[in-house]
């Protein structure tokens, strides 16, 4: 807490503070606490308010994050569909694009669209890029920052994405697994508006796919190798065939490559996570039915992570649980039933309250943690 960086933590943390908030959450002397200030004023990174603002001398003092300091570039890519941004230093989103992808191209075809993207975006930026996030949906080893084997990605095995695209851009680059970035979306908004349990959450993806990102104690749990909150391939049965090669996965029958499948059989021409939830939502008998299956078939899967993390909520999220109750009712309906109570004494299963922009929120939180650690806001200011 003695650095720059750490002083700069407790405004992302806190929002506008006075010097003598400043002093007492970081347990500086005031003389440190008001050096830090000014240095962090000095570098642009906080800036008075404007209902604060001195005409000389020491800062004014009343201090917020200077949002406008640097832009973040993020990427919420799936199996389907890709998702790109520009946001300011708070994590706000302020441009988005979309695009339609296939996952199996490769990651030479894929990251040709991401470099696109980002080109695009950070010529429309006003200030420079401090941080770049990039959601993949598939795991990624925390310690080297490749993929590993990802069972649904044909191609991507060992690929470096932070590597290929380190070029483009003079700013860290960190990649997680697209769950991850939700469940990190989620629990910081949830965290802004204080709800009880924030710190504890399981935060379902449901798409094309089926993963989950894990919040322990208000961290990410990666797992050894980046498979932490893989719900998708457990198998539950001898069911259908996955696109893993595995049977009986829940993804095999409640992802929406499968419900897909099943409705383009009985005459619907569906093909992505969105067309199913259109269909829906227009009121088809035969979408409805799959979604509500869906839900209870995810719940199974849900059941055994409750079990053996007991968190205080768990969300639902990605672009099936757009369709609303028909998903997460199933859901919350098998957790309560086959749950020990321990379990569900006070758990919450709620639908996300991000929507479709979860991945992308989430990825600027993470570009904006690389952007703003406190080493990287300690050179900064040396600077």
């Amino acid at each position: 807490m003695s650095g720059h960086g750490g002083v700069l933590a407790l405004f992302r943390a806190h929002g506008p503070l006075t010097r003598a908030q400043v002093v007492e959450l970081s347990g500086l002397s005031r003389a440190t606490a008001t050096h830090r200030l000014e240095g962090l004023v000095r570098s642009g990174l906080i800036h008075a308010r404007e209902d604060d603002r001195t005409t000389g001398g020491r800062p004014a003092g009343v201090f917020d994050l200077a949002e406008t300091r640097g832009a973040l570039l993020v990427a919420d890519i799936g199996s389907s569909h890709a998702r790109y941004g520009i946001a300011d230093l708070t994590g706000r989103v302020l441009t988005a694009l979309d695009e339609d992808i296939a996952i199996d191209d490769g990651p030479d075809v894929v990251l040709a669209g991401v470099a696109r993207a980002f080109e695009q975006l950070e010529a429309e930026a006003t200030s420079p890029v401090l941080g770049v996030a990039i959601g993949v949906p598939g795991p990624v080893d925390q310690r080297t920052g490749r993929l590993v084997s990802p069972p649904t990605m044909r191609g991507w095995d060992g690929a470096d994405v932070a590597a290929r695209l380190g070029p483009l851009v003079n700013a860290p680059i960190v990649v997680d697994k697209d769950a991850n970035l939700v469940a990190l979306g989620v629990h910081r908004a949830l965290r802004t508006d204080a709800v009880p349990g924030a710190d504890d959450l399981l935060v379902v993806k449901v798409g094309m796919g089926i993963g989950a990102g894990i919040i322990s104690r208000g961290s990410v749990l990666h797992g050894a190798r980046g498979g932490a909150g893989d719900l998708g391939h457990i198998p539950h049965d001898d069911g259908p065939r996955c696109r893993c090669g595995q049977r009986g996965c829940a993804e095999a029958s409640a992802g929406a490559w499968a419900i897909a499948a099943r409705l383009r059989e009985l005459g619907h021409p569906v093909r992505t996570s969105a067309d199913v939830v259109a269909l829906a939502t227009n009121g088809d008998r035969d979408a409805t039915s799959a979604l509500r299956a869906a839900g209870r078939r995810i719940g199974d899967v849900v059941v055994e992570a409750v079990g053996v993390l007991n968190p205080a909520m768990v969300v639902v999220g990605g672009d099936l649980a757009e369709s609303g109750d028909l998903l997460v009712d199933g859901v919350r309906e098998r957790v309560f039933e086959r749950s020990h109570p321990l379990a569900t004494t006070d758990l919450s299963v709620i639908a996300s309250p991000l929507g479709a922009d979860a991945g992308l929120l989430g990825a600027a939180q993470m570009a904006a943690d690389a952007a703003l650690a406190p080493e990287r806001v300690d050179a900064l200011v040396d600077a």
